[in-house]
């Protein structure tokens, strides 16, 4: 499938080097200006997860960009490895340009589908989240990149536009993880998140985050409050054993993940991204999403609320 990437930051980049090695056709959409800057192609640091690639890989990727995209371009597949607050005005200049290609929107959400169901009818796109992250330092994009990818329809239903889009990953050697659910399990992998990652706003430096016993047990508190709004919300959890460890006792929850932080090589580069700017602007987009939420159904959410004196002052 011809695919087009949106944009060249952490997993657009990621994703395309491991297509493009799989001789998959993938160029890259960037902003005005930025081709000539990547004419020389970028360098990774990649911890690879996938099973058969070479783990620890320092290596180059001549990445395809253009500048701007019309019908005729011929693109089956728009991947948007965006935030959630970037995903409308992506939405908005592709749909027109990008003929009957299936878009395939790499971005948490909590909103539910109007978005996207206000540019493309919904056999004209998919759900998805990537299995990867990490950061940019000193100009080598210090990732890594797990083996699975997370997919589904919006309609449940195993279609012809999932079943070319998951053979293409599959042919990158990741599994793809299909949900019957995609849009509750972005729910549930939300709530696992934001309560964590509002806490880390403080510091900005998830070792110090870590090693604040009481904010942890806040982080721990809020997120099985956002758990909890999710079922007040229609999910059924035991659809999501991957969360079932937040009715452990907080004590052995907290000791597992300072552990795994001081050991874990993808915990690591996979939360790096979060002192980023854009990445704490998204995490308070989504926190006052889901006080919303909320307040609507009438959930109590204490912990979560006293975590937004962290979130206050990002814009």
């Amino acid at each position: 499938m011809k695919t087009l990437i949106v944009g060249e930051g952490v997993i657009g980049t990621i994703y395309g080097w491991a297509l493009t090695e799989a001789g998959v056709d993938v160029t890259h959409l960037v902003r005005p200006g930025k081709q000539a800057a990547l004419k020389g192609g970028v360098t990774l640091d990649l911890l690879d997860e996938r099973k058969g690639h070479l783990p620890n890989n320092l290596t180059h990727y001549a990445l395809k960009c253009v500048e701007s995209v019309r019908p005729e371009d011929g693109y089956e597949l728009v991947i948007l490895p965006v935030n959630a607050n970037q995903l409308e005005a992506a939405l908005k200049t592709l749909a027109p340009l990008a003929g009957k290609a299936i878009f395939l929107p790499f971005t948490l959400n909590w909103e539910g589908l109007q978005v996207l169901d206000d540019y493309l009818p919904r056999d004209r796109y998919l759900l998805g989240y990537a299995d990867g992250g990490g950061t940019i330092r000193d100009g080598v994009y210090w990732t890594n990149l797990g083996a699975e990818v997370h997919l589904g329809d919006p309609n449940g239903k195993m279609s012809e536009n999932l079943q070319r889009v998951k053979a293409l990953f599959e042919r990158a050697d990741m599994k793809p993880d299909v949900q019957t659910n995609m849009l509750h399990w972005l729910w549930v992998h939300n709530a696992s998140v934001v309560g964590f990652a509002a806490g880390f706003a403080r510091d900005k430096d998830y070792r110090k985050t870590l090693k604040d016993g009481e904010l942890m047990k806040t982080c721990l508190q809020a997120t099985r409050e956002l758990l909890v709004l999710c079922e007040k919300r229609g999910v059924n959890l035991r659809d999501f054993p991957e969360v079932s460890y937040m009715n452990w006792n907080s004590w052995l929850i907290l000791a597992m993940m300072r552990w795994m932080y001081a050991t874990n090589q993808s915990m690591q580069r996979y939360t790096a991204h979060a002192a980023s700017l854009g990445s704490l602007r998204e995490t308070r987009l989504h926190y006052l999403a889901m006080l919303r939420s909320a307040d609507e159904l009438g959930v109590e959410v204490p912990s979560l609320k006293s975590l937004g004196q962290y979130l206050e002052n990002i814009q």
